[in-house]
Formats: structure tokens, sequence, C-alpha cells
């Protein structure tokens, strides 16, 4: 099967075992081989990796910033391609996000902030 990267994994949504949102691809890690062609290892997803696609320095200043949230934190989070299933429009994977640290930053800031809001 043909995949287009940036159009059939970049930015597209990952839906978890349990049928939730987990985010998007932020990043695609490949692997090269002399002589043959690169291959998709792992999809990244999180702050981190979304950040230095913007600007690398921004990048290591929330990872810095991410690190604080949870332990194993502060790093891009990689899935490996083999967990991933392409179903247009979206993109299912085979793990429960909420036990992963992919969910972090979104619980974190639910909890720390979006409950403070009034009607929220």
């Amino acid at each position: 099967m043909r995949v287009l990267l940036v159009r059939n994994l970049l930015d597209n949504q990952l839906i978890d075992a349990a049928n939730q949102n987990a985010g998007k691809v932020d990043g695609i890690v490949l692997e090269l081989s002399a002589g043959e062609a690169p291959r998709v290892r792992y999809v990244e997803v999180g702050p981190v990796t979304l950040a230095r696609r913007l600007n690398r320095r921004f990048g290591n200043w929330v990872a810095r910033l991410d690190k604080r949230l949870r332990e194993g934190r502060g790093a891009p989070i990689r899935i490996p391609i083999s967990r991933v299933t392409l179903d247009e429009p979206s993109l299912h994977v085979d793990i429960v996000a909420e036990k992963t640290p992919i969910m972090a930053l979104e619980l974190w800031l639910r909890r720390v902030i979006v409950s403070r809001i009034p009607w929220s």
C-alpha cells in the first residue's frame, strides 16, 4: 500500500483503542540505511515535537516545561508505526492513550486550568 507521509500521516487525528482522541501526529521518524529507501519507524505525538516543528529553541523550552508534568516526560512520545492503522480520515493506534504519557498535558490543563473556569 502506498502512503503519502504528509497527506496520510502528518497532522492527522489519532484514535486510540478506547475510541478516544489521542492527539495528532506531530512528527514522523524515518530510518535511513545505506542503499535502501527510507523506512517509517515511528510517529511522534506531543507538545515537544509540535513546538520543535515551529522552532528548535521553543521546542527545547517546551521540553523542559513538559518534564515537570510527570516522570518520563520532556521528550517526544514515539509510537511504532506497526501499532498504527490508516483508517481515513484518521489513524487508529492499538494503545489506550489515557494510560500513556500522550495525554499528560491535556489532563493537567483540564485539572489545573479548565476545572477553574466557571461553567466548564
